[in-house]
């Protein structure tokens, strides 16, 4: 048997092995943020560790809970946040008052609940967005950034991923989009028959969208044709009401604003994967260069999911070197 294969399954298996033991052990919580949702988050960890605010991706994710997995708890306190609409955050689904600065006043508001000062914050793909922007809004509070997989949330990222993708999976792109206006904006056309439908007509137009994801965020243009779930229809409106309306960001904010990451020094590491197709690399190396105070760190054959071995140890050996770093 080959020695890498063996060492991959006694790291997965020590890996499984302390998930079951740590992570089965958290406190749920619930925060009424304004008259309308009420938000999710979990506790784990020492209370005194390191304070760490995990972000999701989407917009209309979840927690990805098996990261936890790389995270030391003994060394950090971690606060897991469903955003709202999204997770056991109250009412599922909901769209109003559903903004990104609402989002950023939610992790300010549970980061002041908690009685928190400087924080790590941890984010992926959309989550690394809202990181960014928690940063800028509050460097006061930020301690370091882990940045995995980035999306800046500006409209070439968002035309990459919904049309020039293509490029890379044409047939796939083409079995999503099928039917589609050329002349109207795709995400536009994707509100109209996913938000605005009934759940009997947006079920159809939500799985090819949750499928072409898919083979996006794997790599894998072979992956199967899923039966829509209510879940995944309730997480694309969210993705659409998010990205018809820019996902509430000014033109250019990011060109504008990244710079005041080293202005704040905030310091930070940035994970992306070479092969992402969901999000580009080049998303990674801009950010890179607007924020020199920051360590970037490209896995060759990775793509945009966090189930590769080799991500998973990054990620694991990052958190590691932070904690190092915030011990002293």
């Amino acid at each position: 048997m080959h020695v890498l294969f063996v060492k991959k399954i006694v790291y997965f298996s020590a890996q499984w092995f302390y998930s079951r033991v740590m992570t089965e052990n958290f406190v749920q919580k619930y925060l009424k943020v304004d008259d309308i949702h009420t938000v999710a988050y979990r506790l784990y960890g020492k209370k005194g560790g390191i304070p760490l605010l995990m972000l999701h991706g989407g917009p209309g994710g979840d927690i990805d809970y098996g990261l936890l997995e790389l995270i030391d708890l003994e060394k950090f306190f971690v606060v897991t946040i469903s955003q709202r609409g999204c997770g056991l955050s109250l009412p599922f689904g909901e769209l109003r008052q559903n903004t990104t600065q609402d989002l950023i006043n939610d992790i300010e508001k549970i980061r002041q609940t908690e009685g928190l000062d400087k924080c790590v914050v941890f984010g992926r793909s959309w989550g690394t967005t809202l990181a960014l922007l928690y940063a800028l809004y509050y460097p006061q509070h930020c301690a370091y950034l882990v940045l995995r997989g980035i999306f800046l949330a500006r409209d070439e990222d968002e035309d990459w991923t919904l049309m020039r993708s293509a490029s890379v999976y044409p047939q796939e792109w083409r079995e999503f989009a099928q039917g589609s206006n050329p002349d109207e904006p795709l995400n536009v056309q994707l509100y109209q028959k996913i938000v605005q439908a009934s759940d009997a007509e947006a079920l159809p137009f939500s799985q090819r969208l949750s499928h072409y994801f898919e083979i996006l965020a794997t790599n894998n243009p072979n992956a199967p044709l899923r039966d829509e779930t209510l879940q995944n229809l309730t997480a694309n409106r969210i993705f659409l009401h998010y990205s018809v309306h820019h996902y509430f960001l000014e033109p250019d904010f990011m060109a504008k604003n990244l710079v005041n990451l080293e202005k704040n020094q905030i310091c930070g590491t940035i994970l992306h994967g070479a092969a992402d197709h969901d999000c580009l690399v080049s998303q990674a190396q801009y950010l890179h260069e607007q924020w020199p105070m920051s360590q970037l760190i490209i896995e060759p054959d990775a793509p945009h999911c966090d189930a590769s071995y080799a991500i998973r140890r990054q990620l694991q050996n990052i958190f590691r070197e932070v904690a190092q770093k915030l011990s002293h």
